[in-house]
């Protein structure tokens, strides 16, 4: 639970941008350092006063957010009680409030696209984070749209437009500073604009990794301090369904604060709109009214889902895959609560739980009555497993869409949990050998894609699904950056958001179906958590448990990602 402490941080005026903005030329590292040592007390209202009113009062929501909202909440902040940026944002804009007219559930470049959009409307300033950044069709998406605003604000006669740029490719330089500010001498080697190219734009471009372990795990974006968007996918192309929220409201200038503490560095030059608190519309815009969203085309056709040199004929009927929705236009709504669960990031080795993103995750199963629905490429976190399987004997309803055979290399290296084929089969195991029926609360699928009849190994490279997503009883959800494994709790560094909104989460449910066969197809036995269809579908690394090889196989495979040379 917070502390009094915390309320009083989560009820200060301070924030990471206002200290930066009144010393733009330095470190943004140098200028937060105490800004929250001196903070007034806050009135305490009384001893009758509850735990869950308390949390309400750590955050700028627009209404009174629901009971299971606050209960999450309420152990997230817990977390500050070990220090006021934990969170990697400032403490008051934690609890916030925003609309979302758009989500994306779809490839990789459909999203970029997206971000092409936004990007080359910018009127001031960009800042794109990403995790991988790779020579792509998908890069290229991007390289172009800088390409295009910088005609643009050529055209227009403005002033350039400030773009910072944060991915994570490990190098030995990172020893000595996590940061590493890359030259323009650099960008072409990595399919960015050469500076020629962009005359119109000031581009900074930063390569951050926390040795050895704390990985930038971070996908966002934030334009003009206006809109921002989240999303699981990385920049680069690979053969995977993604999903990405679109957010207005006060929700963005909580994203603008932790950029800033991410970027850590000097801004050479500082975004423009530090200083410019803004303002927000009295009611936002849905739909083809909102400007960004008039772009979008109606359904498309699974053939997309082909991306690069991937070419795989569907196996089921036409009717079948015509329904494929990437475009979740979401229905007007009131900017409803919304809060940022992040983790920072942890380079050394060791299983520590103290951040508010695993904190809220756990928070959210214990205190599920009905439903918990979960959907990521990998799931085997310590805590998570326990926490799982005691829902299923409290009787709740768990579903975990997950892939079979994603990343099982890395998953196989000792202390990472191993496969998701081990866990599942061990859970089920657990349920079955207690032999109280709780199995049956428990439901796996394996990825299907919508133009499928049968999951694929996603080491086949073909049709993998890396969306990260939790529903709460269809009414609060947790989405953005976080893998359920155990390098996403203990390791890198991740940006969700907890939304409580039953109507929103209902889309994004009814969305997630709609772009996948996984329920279909895709679901493996209650009996050993093994998918049949007759005969067994191969088998990614199997329920066994990982020999000497596989682990010299896992460790290899994980140095050529540090190097470059592979995605996460």
């Amino acid at each position: 639970m917070p502390s009094q402490r915390a309320l009083e941080l989560c009820n200060s005026t301070e924030t990471v941008t206002k200290a930066f903005a009144k010393k733009p030329t330095r470190p943004v590292s140098a200028v937060t350092k105490g800004i929250f040592k001196r903070i007034p007390p806050v009135k305490d209202v009384g001893k009758e006063e509850s735990e869950l009113d308390k949390a309400a009062r750590c955050g700028r929501f627009p209404n009174r957010p629901s009971e299971l909202f606050l209960k999450i909440y309420n152990d997230a902040l817990g977390a500050l009680n070990s220090g006021p940026l934990v969170n990697m944002v400032s403490p008051s804009l934690i609890g916030a409030s925003g609309v979302i007219p758009l989500s994306i559930v779809s490839v990789i470049p459909d999203i970029m696209r997206h971000y092409a959009e936004l990007i080359v409307r910018a009127e001031t300033e960009v800042f794109l984070a990403t995790n991988y950044w790779e020579p792509s069709h998908s890069s290229t998406i991007i390289s172009d749209s800088l390409r295009e605003l910088s005609k643009r604000v050529q055209a227009r006669g403005g002033k350039r437009v400030v773009v910072k740029l944060m991915y994570d490719r490990g190098s030995l330089k990172q020893l000595i500073t996590p940061r590493i500010v890359v030259p323009p001498s650099g960008w072409k080697k990595v399919n960015l604009p050469t500076e020629d190219e962009i005359p119109g734009i000031s581009l900074q471009v930063v390569n951050f990794h926390q040795p050895m372990l704390g990985t930038f795990h971070a996908k966002y974006l934030v334009v003009d301090r206006r809109v921002a968007c989240v999303n699981s996918n990385n920049i680069q192309d690979r053969p995977n369904v993604e999903m990405m929220v679109h957010l207005e409201g006060p929700i963005v200038d909580s994203f603008y604060d932790m950029a800033l503490l991410s970027w850590s560095n000097v801004m050479k030059p500082p975004l423009p709109l530090l200083s410019k608190q803004p303002v927000y519309p009295e009611e936002f815009k849905f739909n083809h009214d909102n400007e960004s969203l008039k772009y979008l085309t109606a359904a498309q056709v699974a053939e997309r889902l082909n991306i690069g040199r991937v070419k795989l004929d569907a196996t089921v009927e036409d009717a079948g895959v015509a329904d494929f929705r990437p475009y979740i236009l979401h229905k007007f709504h009131s900017p409803c609560p919304i809060a940022m669960v992040n983790r920072k990031p942890t380079g050394s080795p060791g299983h520590r739980l103290n951040n508010p993103q695993d904190l809220s995750w756990l928070s959210a199963i214990k205190h599920a009555q009905k439903s918990i629905f979960i959907q990521t490429p990998t799931f085997n976190a310590a805590p998570l497993i326990p926490a799982t399987l005691d829902a299923c004997r409290r009787g709740i309803e768990v579903t975990l869409f997950l892939d079979l055979g994603f990343n099982d290399q890395g998953e196989q290296i000792p202390f990472q949990g191993g496969t998701n084929e081990m866990v599942v089969h061990n859970m089920y195991d657990v349920l079955n050998k207690e032999k109280k029926g709780n199995e049956k609360n428990l439901h796996v699928f394996w990825y299907t894609g919508k133009d499928q009849k049968r999951p694929i190994n996603a080491a086949a490279k073909k049709r993998n699904c890396h969306v990260k997503f939790m529903a709460i009883d269809e009414s609060i959800a947790i989405f953005g950056n976080g893998n359920q494994d155990t390098q996403s709790w203990f390791h890198s560094m991740e940006i969700n958001l907890m939304v409580d909104s039953p109507p929103l989460v209902r889309e994004w449910l009814s969305g997630l179906d709609a772009n996948q066969n996984t329920r279909l197809f895709g679901r493996v036995s209650d009996i050993d958590g093994i998918w049949r269809d007759g005969d067994e579908v191969v088998q990614a690394s199997g329920v066994g448990k990982a020999t000497f090889m596989d682990w010299m196989r896992s460790i290899r495979s994980v140095l050529r990602r540090l190097r470059g040379s592979g995605g996460f």
